[in-house]
Order: C-alpha cells, then structure tokens, then sequence
C-alpha cells in the first residue's frame, strides 16, 4: 500500500449470513470464495450481514472462513450482525451494548485502509441517525477520510437509498433521511468513486454524483430462497469503474 494510484480489482461480496461452520450459509460462503479466488482481486469487500445473528460460534465462523484468503479483507456490520437501524425504539435495534459485543467479536466497526491508492472507507450504516456516541464519533471519522486527498471508496451494509434520494425513510431498508442528505452532502466532490453496499439481496445501481452499487446475496433470495447467489467485480481506475455480476450456484432448493 502507498500513495501511488494503481488499477484496483474488488471482489465485493454481501451477506453471507453465516451460523456455524458446516450450515448451508456457510457452504454456500465457501463455494463464493472458491469462484473469488480465481479472478484474482486485489481486494476482498464484504458488506455485511457476516452472521445471521451477531453470535461469538458465527464470528468465529466468518473468521475461519477468511482465513485462506491471502488478499486484504475488508469488511463491515451489517443488521444481523449488530441491530437494525433505529426505528421508534423496536425490537431488535442497534444498541452501545450491540456495538461492544461487534467489537469484542469481530474488530471495529469502522475504519479506512488505503489500497492501490484508493482510501476505502468502512462505515458502520446502522449508526446512521442513531443518537449514539459512536455515530459522533464515525461522523468526525468520515470527515476525517474525506478530507484525504485521494480517491475514495465508500463501504456500508445498508444503502443510502433504493431508488432515489429523495425517497422516504421510515422503513428497514435505506438510510433515513436527515442522514442520508448529510452522508451525501458530505461525500459531493470529495473524490468519492463509489458507495458500494448490500442488504436488499439483489442488485440494485444508481448514479447521483457518485456510483452506488448494491451487491446481491450469498445466502438466501428475497423474496424467494431459491434465487440465484451473486458477487460482483468491480475494475476501478480514476477514470471509469467496470463491474461484473458473477453467479454462484445456489445450495438452495425450490419447495
């Protein structure tokens, strides 16, 4: 890693939602990496939802599984790992005492690495609009990044937004949208590239000054489980990113 910009291949990966190590999640996971492995990225992203349930016996799967990868591995929480978003106190949400145990389980929640040039920016998105010091805290960070003169890539569990981003919040997919606006208000002409996230379990791109790329599952379809399980490969330079949508055969049974 230095500061000389290089051509960056990403495999981003979403949502392997893994229980232990022998469960179907866990080698429907294994079968991904596999197929990863022979493209040769640069870099591995993985946009959340690492367990089904933020367990330590998950954690310790998720680990395991990485452990035979030798490229970067670059990863966030996603809901299941550490609550969803806060939606009027229900049942389920992001706490101090969820963000702790992330931590102690899994590393930080958020942080920046520089590859190839790139500064990649992990943020925690379920911290977004939650009123907890540690969204203070990844506010000032991301300040921080985007400050750094170079290109940047953002990653995140749940997106910004679906459809548009002027869409309304109040729901368990997008960011709400006090905080969606700040997010983008800060990132416009900061050399942002991409914000590149998961949770929707298909694919989903838009472009509003920026490319947002929401990658599908390696778990289970929504709404179906028998959809099929993708990654994508992302070729970026400075001056065009290419993506490409790669199938993985699902383990997944139709009823």
């Amino acid at each position: 890693m230095n500061n000389t910009i290089k051509p960056l291949k990403i495999a981003l990966l979403s949502d392997p939602h893994i229980v232990e190590t022998d469960d179907i999640n866990y080698r429907q996971w294994q079968n991904a990496l596999e197929k990863t492995k022979k493209l040769n990225p640069d870099l591995y992203l993985i946009a959340g939802d690492l367990t089904n349930t933020g367990s330590e016996n998950g954690a310790k799967a998720f680990k395991k599984s990485t452990k035979g990868i030798d490229k970067p591995v670059l990863f966030v929480p996603g809901n299941h790992d550490i609550g969803n978003k806060r939606l009027e106190s229900k049942e389920g949400e992001i706490s101090r005492q969820k963000v702790a145990k992330y931590r102690e389980y899994f590393g930080p929640d958020f942080y920046g690495e520089k590859h190839h040039g790139f500064q990649i920016i992990c943020l925690n998105s379920q911290l977004f609009q939650s009123g907890l010091e540690e969204e203070k805290a990844q506010l000032t960070f991301l300040k921080a990044q985007l400050a750094l003169d170079c290109p940047k890539i953002i990653l995140m569990h749940s997106p910004l937004y679906l459809l548009d981003k002027n869409e309304p919040g109040g729901n368990y997919w997008n960011a709400e949208p006090l905080a969606r606006k700040e997010i983008l208000d800060l990132i416009r002409e900061t050399q942002v590239l991409a914000v590149l996230s998961g949770h929707m379990h298909k694919l989903i791109v838009n472009y509003a000054d920026t490319l947002h790329l929401c990658c599908p599952p390696l778990s289970f379809g929504i709404p179906e489980s028998y959809l099929g399980q993708s990654f994508v490969t992302l070729d970026v330079s400075l001056s065009n990113i290419h993506f490409e949508l790669h199938h993985v055969e699902s383990l997944y049974t139709k009823d």
